[in-house]
């Protein structure tokens, strides 16, 4: 319980409430991880739930939402798009329950010439609403698929999809022959490269850093964040031999000619295959955080 100190004397909260120079708090359950840090608590919704406010306090909360990542192509495969991500903002709240929704992330290609599936969608009720990233393209359907942040092309000729929404960025593209190189995942902060030259693919477009979100945002502070520095990057490319396949932004996939990774941060988007009927790597699923003064 919060409690002040006048003129050497504590009082606590509950004895101020009625006092006309007393300002409620916001009082609310719900979120995987729920985590008071000085004088804000955070809410963490790491899977879909209810944000229930008992008491609006001032009447507005800060909410940071991120879009699910997606799937990396396979054959020739582009990496997945990292989601869109909506940084804290201002949200009017009454004493209520609302819906919170964490995309899922989108699947890898299945097999050879199937895209990545685009990442689906994160949202506070109405409020706040992020993009999934796009699939990364695949031999048979070149092109990366537009989303929050673009996948990348398959091999010539192809484009990396198109961006939507806040801190996001296009998907970069691929080129021929000899190893058919493709175009990395966009991420947050930077688009996904192109292919640089025939022999080697394109990298992901890196994500954002948590701290520079809101400082209290480390692996020290929430067991949610476990191994996390940067979120919404985007997955490296796929590159048939003899090229050189590429890494995605910090905490997406990689992609390569074997088996690519799947990306292991929040929104980033999954690596592209190379290698004929290996899937792509999947993309991260998104997160909401809720944070208000306690």
């Amino acid at each position: 319980m919060a409690v002040f100190s006048i003129k050497n004397k504590t009082f606590s909260r509950s004895l101020l409430v009625g006092n006309p120079y007393y300002v409620p708090v916001v009082t609310a359950t719900g979120g995987n991880e729920v985590i008071t840090i000085g004088s804000t608590k955070y809410h963490v919704f790491t899977s879909s739930g209810t944000f229930t406010v008992t008491n609006a306090g001032p009447g507005t909360i800060s909410v940071m939402s991120a879009g699910a990542g997606g799937g990396g192509g396979s054959g020739y495969g582009g990496g997945g798009g990292a989601g869109e991500l909506d940084l804290f903002g201002t949200v009017a709240i009454t004493a209520t329950g609302y819906t919170v929704t964490v995309g899922a992330g989108g699947a890898g290609g299945a097999s050879y010439g199937l895209r990545g599936a685009t990442g689906n969608t994160s949202s506070f009720a109405a409020s706040v609403s992020s993009l999934g990233g796009g699939g990364g393209g695949a031999d048979t359907t070149k092109n990366g698929i537009a989303g929050g942040s673009g996948g990348g092309g398959s091999q010539s000729p192809s484009s990396g999809g198109a961006a939507s929404g806040s801190n996001t960025n296009v998907g970069g593209s691929g080129l021929g022959a000899p190893g058919y190189p493709s175009g990395g995942g966009g991420g947050a902060t930077a688009a996904g490269a192109n292919a640089p030259n025939t022999s080697a693919s394109g990298a992901g477009g890196q994500g954002y850093t948590l701290t520079a979100i809101d400082s209290n945002l480390t692996s020290a502070n929430f067991t949610s964040l476990s191994g996390m520095t940067v979120i919404n990057s985007g997955g490296g490319a796929g590159c048939q031999s003899p090229g050189v396949p590429s890494n995605g932004g910090t905490g997406a996939g990689n992609g390569s000619l074997g088996t690519p990774t799947s990306a292991v941060s929040y929104g980033s988007g999954g690596g592209g295959s190379g290698g004929a009927d290996i899937p792509g790597g999947n993309g991260k699923s998104g997160v909401v955080i809720i944070k208000y003064a306690v």
